[in-house]
């Protein structure tokens, strides 16, 4: 009887301590949806890797990765309150906080630069900008580079009113150029890169008119909030862009787990074109001058200031907005945890 009555006194002690501790060890996740630029895709992997690997729940964070429908698109989920952070246009950034002054919405990770591009076919007779006019050009009225063409005028000379357009949606882009329904399309070059090797055509069959190679030379997709976000909770965007960090630096140093991740989330993606796109997006994020500089994340302020005046001059805007309305870079992990490892294969 002594025994078992010590025994049960000390089980019931025990009991009561888990029962003490137990709030401390299983604190709810906070849930937070958080949107992607665009459909599921290679260097989208990191998050989804972040997310297996336990980085968002070792952070308190319960996260619902969601697809996007165009990076441009972003800047308005995350104003309309939808969503509060979320990877997206830094493009429409610039265009959307100029506009709105009240409600901004700030760059806080910086992942890869502009890759905007006119692309073609050989054979179709298209090789400079010059041979673009009086041509049929395919371009999603929501597509970056179609929003930046003013910019592409400016630096070759060859106005849109010089070409000739058809508007389609971004699904059926690709196979428009393909079908020779049009001569040319705008597109982020790493979407319609390997949208056309997915449909079978053969990079060296492609003509590429990159912007860059014109001078015109913009921050891209990168990590986002908006302001009272960012004000309201502060610790929460810290949280976030820790666990993001270390699936980025995971997915740099081994893309092969990061394709893995990326495949279970969704398994009727090509892996091969998806570990191609994740290989190339992850060579211009680590390749970038501004990661080179300061690490993963990284802005540098004279490139963003370019950018934000290619991008008020392309749209139009009566004044260019600061940089401090543009990004906020005091959310990012210490530049410790954001050096660049080194690139891993598929």
């Amino acid at each position: 009887m002594t025994v078992t009555r010590s025994l049960l006194l000390r089980g019931g002690a025990a009991a009561l301590a888990g029962a003490l501790a137990s709030p401390a060890i299983a604190q709810p996740l906070e849930r937070l949806p958080l949107t992607l630029n665009w459909k599921i895709q290679g260097l989208h992997g990191a998050f989804f890797l972040a997310l297996e690997r336990g980085y968002f729940r070792a952070e308190g964070l319960n996260p619902d990765i969601v697809a996007g429908d165009g990076s441009a698109n972003v800047v308005n989920r995350l104003a309309g309150g939808a969503f509060q952070i979320g990877l997206g246009d830094v493009a429409s950034l610039v265009r959307f906080n100029a506009q709105n002054p009240e409600r901004r919405v700030k760059a806080i990770y910086n992942q890869t630069p502009a890759d905007l591009v006119v692309l073609s076919l050989r054979g179709r007779g298209i090789t400079k900008p010059e041979d673009l006019r009086g041509r049929l050009v395919g371009a999603p009225v929501g597509d970056a580079a179609f929003k930046m063409f003013p910019a592409f005028t400016a630096a070759t000379g060859v106005p849109a009113s010089a070409i000739r357009w058809e508007h389609m949606a971004p699904n059926i882009r690709e196979a428009m150029l393909i079908q020779g329904r049009v001569d040319a399309i705008t597109a982020n070059e790493g979407t319609a890169l390997f949208n056309l090797k997915a449909a079978g055509v053969r990079e060296e069959d492609m003509v590429f008119l990159r912007y860059s190679d014109f001078g015109i030379n913009i921050v891209n997709a990168g990590m986002m909030a908006n302001e009272s976000f960012l004000r309201d909770k502060p610790e929460t965007v810290r949280k976030v862009l820790r666990a993001v960090n270390r699936g980025l630096v995971d997915s740099v140093a081994n893309p092969a787990a990061s394709l893995d991740a990326l495949m279970r989330k969704d398994p009727l993606l090509n892996r091969a074109i998806e570990g191609e796109r994740l290989m190339y997006s992850i060579a211009r994020m680590v390749e970038q001058p501004d990661a080179r500089e300061g690490g993963l994340g990284f802005y540098n302020e004279a490139n963003v200031r370019r950018s934000i005046e290619i991008v008020t001059a392309a749209e139009g805007l009566p004044a260019a907005i600061a940089v401090s309305d543009f990004m906020d870079m005091s959310f990012l992990p210490p530049a410790s945890a954001r050096v660049i490892p080194v690139v891993g294969r598929v």
